[in-house]
């Protein structure tokens, strides 16, 4: 005899008027703390919330699950205002300590932001990984950006964008523009839980409504993250010298000398970097006309073993 189905959680408190069955809930909510622990990070209860896998669940149901639930107070941890996994209590004092070396590092991405931002045909900026949820390692960490280009200027900003890497490196600053994409090329390739998180966690610098646009483009998202919206951008003002820089340039990469430009670098660095992946087994890179896309040391599919252990050690 096959076993009961649990009722609709409408069913027995006002509070709940959607149809999602109780423990379908309670494992989101599990799931949803597991994935933050492969990156050492506690949640609070809103984060629960925002990043709540596969359920468009209210937040005042979240709160009152994580408050009543036997079951996941047997799982969890809590040190207020802050969930994590039981016998990860250590990872409250990391986050206030990765906070600490987030803050110190945002003056520093918001400069070269600013730099970036004012090259030629560069239309969208978005801070991702680990600076974007303040869970930096330490003050010299990876500065993650993923950058929207003009259509047909992809290489040619990129060749720009590494001259500013260079220069940065000097001065110990880490800037990996690892995903660059054309503004006509906003679907991505990959849809799975972590680049839907990489998407929604996304702090954009410049370009908000074109970052909506990749939001809208990729609505698959919120299969995984369907409480999760826009994030507000970074507040920075623009200079005006900047801004009339930009569109001089533009100018004049904008004919002949800019498709001459943009076609030798893309010839010149598509085959080098498309070794450069095979040799590292880099599966998460790929290199196209409209997408550079450098994620050599696929990331993504570390964070996939860990999670599924994790979830494992959970029973689910």
């Amino acid at each position: 005899m096959s076993a009961p189905v649990a009722p609709p959680i409408a069913v027995w408190s006002p509070l709940y008027s959607f149809d999602v069955a109780i423990e379908d809930l309670d494992e989101a909510i599990l799931r949803t703390i597991a994935y933050a622990d492969v990156f050492d990070y506690p949640l609070t209860s809103q984060e629960i919330h925002r990043y709540l896998i596969g359920h468009a669940a209210p937040a005042a149901v979240v709160e009152d699950r994580l408050a009543h639930t036997r079951l996941l107070r047997e799982q969890l941890g809590s040190l207020s205002p802050l969930w994590f996994l039981a016998g990860r209590e250590n990872l409250v004092a990391l986050r206030q300590e990765r906070e600490g070396f987030a803050a110190s590092l945002w003056p520093v991405a918001r400069r070269y932001g600013q730099c970036i931002a004012a090259l030629p045909f560069v239309r969208m900026l978005g801070f991702t990984g680990a600076l974007a949820m303040n869970n930096v390692s330490g003050p010299h960490d990876d500065i993650d950006l993923l950058v929207v280009t003009q259509s047909g200027r992809i290489w040619l900003s990129r060749g720009l964008i590494v001259v500013l890497v260079r220069l940065a490196q000097r001065q110990r600053v880490n800037l990996c523009p690892n995903y660059i994409l054309s503004e006509h090329s906003l679907e991505l390739g990959e849809r799975d839980l972590f680049t839907a998180h990489e998407l929604v966690q996304m702090v954009p610098f410049n370009g908000s409504s074109l970052y909506q646009r990749l939001l809208d483009t990729n609505a698959w998202l919120t299969d995984f993250l369907p409480n999760a919206s826009a994030r507000a951008p970074v507040k920075v003002a623009y200079g005006r010298m900047a801004s009339l820089g930009q569109r001089g340039s533009e100018l004049l990469l904008a004919g002949h000398l800019g498709d001459a430009v943009e076609r030798w670098e893309r010839e010149r660095k598509i085959p080098r970097l498309r070794l450069e992946a095979a040799q590292s087994g880099g599966d998460g890179a790929t290199f196209t006309p409209d997408v550079c896309k450098g994620h050599m040391a696929d990331h993504a599919s570390l964070v996939r073993r860990r999670y599924t252990a994790r979830l494992a050690a959970l029973g689910l």
